[in-house]
């Protein structure tokens, strides 16, 4: 626990202005990505969270149906959005090319479809872009993106490279610079990668591990092991536990408590069997992160249903852990 007035972990991923939470589906980045976001809103921070594959989940955490392309302020300081990459688009040519916004979003669509099958890396450019359009306009303190799951960050996060050396001079090249430069300061931006301690997860965290080092150059800042069972017994305990189970009490146990007692034994069996894999996998999963890359822990929650609830109490795990 960080001393009263000291910067902690926590300050010192807050502090950076494009945060990138990715991870495989299904192991609770959105959840983390909106705790994230709420942590930075209560430090008097305006932020602006976007749900990169729009599924409207974020927007049911807070209890409102239509979140879009424009921010929609949730919280106090917390904006969300849904990226679009034809808005993006229309956004861009109106910014930088000057071209009036049709009235009908067909044109829009009818160049969008054209320019990002003829170019490679377009559709990726154009959500890169607008994250790091708002950081470098400071239209908020921090900008926390909900990202695509495993291997399409890869391809997002490459993209103004890619599209840079594409293009030898110009606008676009020109453009992809200052993007680039805000990407690869790792006082500025950095992703948070998450995984449930499981076997297949902990191999896809760890695979994309390394792509994200080898081909993006964006800072990997924090590891999350999200779901963790944790364990029930101390080492003694579960040497006593063991003993029953296997030895003569349990006949005795069994006559005195009844034959239900079976039933919590293969539950607590099962859990403890659970709880050694997932900490087995955790282990496996920092060993791929490396010494340098701080990783947290956040508990399975039993009983609680997707909302502002879940994230209200894996944002306090997340603070304890960093401070």
């Amino acid at each position: 626990m960080g001393a009263r007035g000291s910067i902690t972990d926590l300050d010192r991923l807050l502090d950076r202005k494009l945060l990138f939470v990715t991870g495989k589906g299904g192991v609770g980045k959105t959840t983390i990505a909106t705790a994230l976001g709420i942590l930075s809103a209560e430090r008097g921070k305006r932020v602006l969270l976007c749900e990169v594959e729009p599924k409207g989940e974020v927007g049911r955490y807070f209890g409102v149906r239509e979140i879009g392309f424009e921010p929609v302020e949730v919280r106090t300081d917390l904006f969300v959005m849904e990226m679009d990459t034809e808005r993006a688009l229309s956004e861009y040519l109106r910014l930088y090319l000057k071209v009036p916004i049709p009235t009908k979003i067909g044109p829009i669509a009818r160049t969008f479809d054209f320019v990002s099958k003829a170019a490679p890396g377009v559709r990726e450019i154009l959500v890169v872009g607008k994250l790091c359009y708002e950081v470098r306009e400071k239209n908020y303190d921090i900008v926390i993106a909900d990202s695509t799951a495993t291997g399409h960050v890869v391809s997002q996060l490459a993209s103004p490279q890619g599209v840079n050396e594409l293009f030898g001079v110009g606008l676009v090249k020109d453009q992809t610079k200052w993007m680039i430069d805000i990407l690869k300061d790792e006082h500025q931006s950095g992703i948070c990668l998450v995984s449930t301690a499981e076997e297949t997860p902990v191999d896809e965290a760890a695979e994309l591990a390394e792509r994200l080092r080898s081909e993006t150059g964006v800072s990997l800042v924090l590891g999350i092991l999200n779901k963790m069972v944790p364990k029930i017994f101390s080492e003694a305990e579960e040497s006593y536990f063991n003993e029953i189970v296997s030895g003569p009490m349990l006949p005795v146990i069994r006559r005195v408590l009844g034959e239900g007692i079976d039933a919590l034994v293969d539950a607590t069996s099962l859990w403890k069997a659970l709880a050694a894999s997932n900490h087995q996998n955790a282990e496996r999963f920092k060993s791929s992160l490396g010494t340098s890359i701080p990783t947290i822990e956040i508990p399975l929650i039993p009983g609680m249903t997707a909302g502002v609830g879940i994230v209200r109490e894996v944002a306090e795990t997340i603070e304890v852990e960093l401070t």
